[in-house]
């Protein structure tokens, strides 16, 4: 007779076996499917849709600030404080003195994020100030002695003057005739820049406003621009027509052009049938 323990079944123990296995295979796959997906990456958020600040040709900086906080989140008193006079519109007017960024403000239209800053949309326009006007050739008006902030004076002016595009040049044939010969530019949007606002009738008062924008009260150029012209205006300004007047005045006849004369005389005539014509309904 033969004693001791017996030894279990090996069937038993090929069962737990297959089933330590089984167990050992489910976690290692379960772990391997967690890895995978926590490897999987998120998707980035998509980018924030741009706001467009559109500024037609014309404008001045009040009016720029007036449009951009209406559109955006960025502060039009900020706007003005940042495109006050100072050092960055003394280097850009290549002056003495310091200036303000007025007519370096291209007028384009910018796209604005939740992120931009004020610096950074002046920035940006100020860039495509330098980017439109790069190949502007400037050679005419030097021999006139007017620097590229003269040309953008004058641009301003005839920004402002002008609404039928083939006058542009011809206008300013008739301020640099006038600027040869000494006489006072007479420009009545110089005046309303004085004012403040672009006033549609001037008063006998605001024609005598004493201030260095009056070209009704003073010689020679205004002391910068009265608003961000655009590049067409600036490319006038730079080649002038060569054209004999030194007078224009508006037709008021609904066609937005003027009447061009060469003497005080026909002057005299061309504002007569231009008040009739506005008394007509032009």
């Amino acid at each position: 007779m033969t004693t001791g323990r017996q030894r279990p079944p090996r069937r038993r123990r090929r069962s737990r076996v297959w089933w330590l296995a089984l167990v050992v295979i489910v976690a290692v796959g379960g772990i391997a499917w967690g890895v995978r997906r926590a490897r999987t990456p998120t998707p980035p958020p998509p980018p924030p849709t741009p706001v467009n600040v559109t500024f037609p040709e014309g404008l001045r900086r009040e009016q720029m600030a007036t449009i951009l906080a209406a559109k955006t989140h960025l502060s039009a008193s900020q706007y003005l404080a940042q495109t006050a006079i100072g050092g960055e519109g003394q280097v850009l007017a290549g002056t003495t003195t310091p200036r303000s960024l007025e007519g370096f403000l291209f007028p384009a239209t910018y796209p604005v994020v939740p992120g931009t800053t004020v610096a950074q949309f002046v920035d940006a326009q100020v860039s495509a100030y330098r980017d439109y006007t790069a190949a502007v050739n400037y050679a005419y008006a030097a021999s006139k002695n007017l620097t590229p902030y003269d040309v953008l004076t004058i641009a301003s002016m005839i920004e402002r003057e002008v609404s039928v595009p083939s006058e542009r040049r011809i206008v300013a044939g008739v301020i640099y005739n006038r600027l040869h010969m000494h006489m006072m530019l007479g420009i009545d949007a110089t005046v309303q820049y004085a004012i403040g606002y672009w006033k549609t009738n001037l008063t006998e008062a605001d024609l005598r406003i004493d201030s260095p924008y009056n070209t009704r009260k003073y010689v020679g150029l205004p002391p910068g621009p009265i608003c961000s012209p655009g590049l067409a205006s600036i490319q006038a300004a730079a080649h002038p027509a060569r054209v004999p007047y030194l007078y224009y005045v508006a037709r008021n006849d609904g066609s937005g052009r003027h009447y061009f004369a060469t003497t005080l005389a026909q002057f005299n005539a061309d504002v007569t049938a231009s008040q009739a014509n506005l008394a007509a309904g032009g």
